[in-house]
């Protein structure tokens, strides 16, 4: 998978919206930068919640988060080692 559909893939799954695309490394910077800010508001939102179906929809989309993530890591590894 290229690097701007990744993007566009986890931006439409994490309904994240104002995101222009630059180099690929930079694109993946902000990408990067703007999931770790939503797994903070998530992680947060999760510690307030006390309703448990809820809180397994927060805890399966921090799961998302995360591993979208994880991915974004390895593919700006993979545009600074190129």
């Amino acid at each position: 998978m290229g690097i701007k559909k990744f993007v566009k893939t986890v931006l439409d799954s994490l309904n994240m919206k104002a995101f222009e695309f630059k180099s690929k490394k930079k694109s993946m910077k902000t990408l990067l930068r703007k999931l770790k800010k939503k797994r903070v508001s998530v992680l947060k939102e999760l510690e307030f919640t006390s309703d448990q179906e809820k809180r397994a929809i927060i805890k399966e989309e921090l799961h998302l988060i995360t591993f979208h993530i994880e991915k974004a890591k390895k593919k700006l590894i993979e545009l600074k080692s190129a």
